[in-house]
C-alpha cells in the first residue's frame, strides 16, 4: 500500500504527516475523542436567506415563541404526517 502525503494522508485513520510532508502510519499519534453532538442536545445550524429568516423571525415574533420552538413544531408535524411519533417531551 502506498503512503499517502500532504493531505490526502489526513482522510487516512491512523496516517501521520511529518514535519517534512512525508506520510506514514509508523508513526504513533494520540486519538481524539470527538467533541461535538456527544451530549442530549445536539446544535444544528439552518441556512435561509436573509428575507426567509426575517419571514421566520416575524412569526416567531407574532407568536411569541422562538425560532427552535416553531422549527420543533414544524418537524413534528412531518413526523406525524409520514405515522412517526412527533418531536419533544
Amino acid at each position: 500500500m502506498s503512503k499517502a502525503t500532504g493531505l490526502a494522508a489526513f482522510t487516512r485513520k491512523g496516517a501521520v504527516v511529518d514535519q517534512e510532508g512525508k506520510g506514514g502510519d509508523d508513526v504513533p499519534h494520540p486519538v481524539r475523542e470527538r467533541g461535538r453532538g456527544k451530549g442530549d442536545v445536539v446544535a444544528l445550524t439552518v441556512r435561509l436567506t436573509r428575507s426567509e429568516w426575517e419571514r421566520v423571525h416575524q412569526l416567531a415574533v407574532s407568536e411569541g415563541v422562538s425560532i427552535q420552538a416553531l422549527a420543533v413544531e414544524g418537524l413534528s408535524k412531518v413526523f406525524v404526517e409520514k405515522g412517526l411519533p412527533k418531536l419533544g417531551n
